[in-house]
């Protein structure tokens, strides 16, 4: 299983009685398009897998469509973000899509606008979501 959609499993199992309906969204027909749209009691929002497996987190690997995507998304009011599970640190990063265009090359290590430990304690997650999520 590749470590994304292992994430999404851990996600998917963690939040089953949290009454978020989500879904899994094949990405390669639309470039840019993140991995997984949840709703939660009239929020909605999408959500970006990724996984960092190196030492300190410079750049969380969007590629130049997901950049595009993300940002112009957010220009809209839209509520997206990036879950970066970093094994060497044992956290789950999470980033807003606003910040898409500064969360690649950068020269220092990014400070999430969220950060859990494993195994993730999903409540805290979500309320991060509902809580800074416009609609």
């Amino acid at each position: 299983m590749k470590p994304e959609s292992k994430l999404w499993q851990q996600l998917k199992k963690g939040t089953q009685n949290m009454g978020v309906f989500w879904t899994r969204i094949e990405s390669w027909s639309s470039p840019g398009v993140p991995d997984i749209h949840g709703i939660k009691n009239g929020v909605s929002f999408w959500v970006e897998l990724k996984i960092s497996n190196l030492k300190t987190l410079k750049s969380i690997g969007l590629s130049p469509h997901q950049k595009s995507w993300q940002f112009k998304y957010s220009q809209q009011s839209g509520n997206i973000f990036n879950f970066v599970s970093h094994p060497s640190s044992r956290t789950l990063k999470i980033f807003g899509g606003s910040r898409s265009l500064e969360l690649n090359d950068q020269k220092r290590s990014l400070v999430p606008d969220l950060e859990v430990p494993f195994p993730v304690d999903w409540k805290i997650v979500l309320d991060h979501i509902i809580s800074h999520s416009g609609s």
